[in-house]
């Protein structure tokens, strides 16, 4: 069976972008399924959100002149590239959902918000277009359901499985070298919807009982600016640590290595790998009780209620004071990291697939 594999935005894992790993991920377990890809990816720059968006928009009118769509069996677009796809002139086709930007629009202002608008409303023709809707968490499909006035019973929820990164084969051979202070890692993309700035507003805090506390935050974005502002304003600029991108492999696991606590205070994640990758490593997690982190998390982290910077501090208290909740938990996170597995995200595509040819024969 030929697919054709469609996505707009950026596909090197390098990047630190959750969709790039979860396209990796699908296109190699496809492969490894036996099924013949076209991949159609132009691989945009994406650091500037403005000209990708409008060069998505672009890419996506062209979609139905591709000979690539035409000659495939299936079609399977992440998120909203397809919408522009005719029903009656294409193959059966597949929304893989990941970013739910309806759901994203209510973190944004001003010109960003804008351009999420318009890709929500894709995202809405996206969904009402295709034959099946995949998504990585059941709090995601309700969202695109109410959102986007789909059908819940045609969503599939896959819970995301992922490919081993090289980072993550270099965690253990990194020695534990001890520090004479307390460290929690914070790891993701600067958007608004992250909630980095609770993090900050929860680090005064702490600094009574750990005064030599430290909290590390990689990953970059167009809250950069804002955040040092924020950890300036907190006067805690001593206490944080802004490394951006960490492209080097062996120093983005050192980093994970050296963490007492991983937090990740987003309040709206799809599924969230990092969170998968914080388990898999054995690492205590701090998230709160908002989007997908109360599926994939459960009871192998703890939840704060967002939006909450004495909450989240309370919780990361509960870790730094205690080293054995953090091996409990982190082992709690190892044992709930195995669930997840790449062979089961790639058998519900598997799934997806044939319900997306059998409903367009009996239509």
């Amino acid at each position: 069976m030929k697919i054709a594999l469609i996505t707009s935005w950026a596909t090197d894992i390098s990047g630190g972008s959750g969709t790039a790993l979860f396209f990796q991920s699908l296109l190699r377990g496809l492969q490894g399924r036996g099924y013949d890809l076209d991949v159609i990816a132009p691989n945009f720059d994406v650091s500037d959100y403005f000209g990708v968006t409008m060069q998505r928009i672009a890419f996506n009118a062209r979609l139905p002149y591709d000979a690539r769509i035409r000659g495939a069996d299936v079609v399977i677009g992440l998120d909203w590239d397809g919408y522009g796809l005719d029903p009656s002139q294409r193959p059966p086709m597949i929304a893989s959902s990941h970013a739910v930007y309806g759901d994203i629009l209510q973190w944004e202002s001003g010109e960003v918000a804008t351009m999420v608008k318009a890709q929500a409303y894709f995202d809405r023709l996206m969904m009402h277009n295709a034959e099946v809707i995949t998504i990585g968490s059941a709090y995601a499909a309700d969202r695109i359901a109410a959102l986007y006035d789909v059908d819940r019973a045609k969503i599939e929820v896959i819970h995301h499985g992922m490919i081993a990164q090289e980072w993550l084969k270099l965690v253990d051979a990194e020695p534990k070298r001890p520090h004479d202070h307390p460290i929690i890692l914070s790891v993701g993309k600067m958007y608004p919807r992250k909630r980095t700035d609770v993090l900050l507003r929860a680090v005064p805090l702490l600094l009574d009982k750990y005064p030599a506390l430290e909290v590390r935050i990689a990953g970059d974005g167009l809250m950069w600016d804002e955040y040092h502002r924020t950890a300036a304003e907190l006067g805690v600029m001593d206490h944080v640590t802004f490394l951006g991108h960490v492209s080097d492999d062996a120093a983005f696991a050192r980093e994970w290595r050296m963490a007492d606590v991983f937090c990740h205070p987003s309040s709206q994640e799809t599924f969230g790998y990092v969170y998968l990758e914080a388990m898999s490593i054995g690492k205590p997690i701090v998230a709160v009780r908002a989007g997908a982190a109360p599926e994939v998390i459960a009871d192998a982290g703890r939840l704060a209620e967002p939006e909450n910077p004495a909450a989240l501090a309370a919780e990361l208290d509960f870790f730094l004071g205690n080293e054995r909740a953090r091996a409990e938990y982190g082992a709690r996170g190892e044992q709930r990291a195995a669930m997840f597995t790449h062979d089961k995200m790639i058998d519900g595509y598997d799934r997806a697939i044939a319900r997306a040819v059998s409903g367009r024969k009996r239509g």
